[in-house]
């Protein structure tokens, strides 16, 4: 069962904390239905990298992806310098 939990008049666009409100409000809804929460997490995270493709371009997409599951830029890591007086 599909239920709209909002309609486009009662959000103003781009307002982030009124979308994280309503997809927390979705997500409320489908583990009170007996969906694994794991699911829903795998659901949007497929989603979002789909609408990141659709936006950015499957090179800048590949990027930021690398960026957050690695934490840097492995270019960042490139340009460092190695000091040996602050190595611990």
């Amino acid at each position: 069962m599909v239920i709209s939990v909002w309609t486009l008049s009662d959000m103003k666009r781009n307002n982030i904390e009124e979308m994280h409100k309503q997809f927390f409000i979705l997500v409320r809804m489908l583990t009170k239905d007996g969906h694994d929460p794991l699911a829903i997490a795998g659901c949007m995270l497929a989603g979002a990298v789909q609408i990141y493709q659709k936006e950015l371009g499957m090179e800048t997409t590949q990027d930021l992806l690398d960026q957050i599951a690695n934490g840097r830029d492995y270019d960042e890591l490139d340009d460092l310098e190695d000091d040996e007086e602050t190595r611990h």
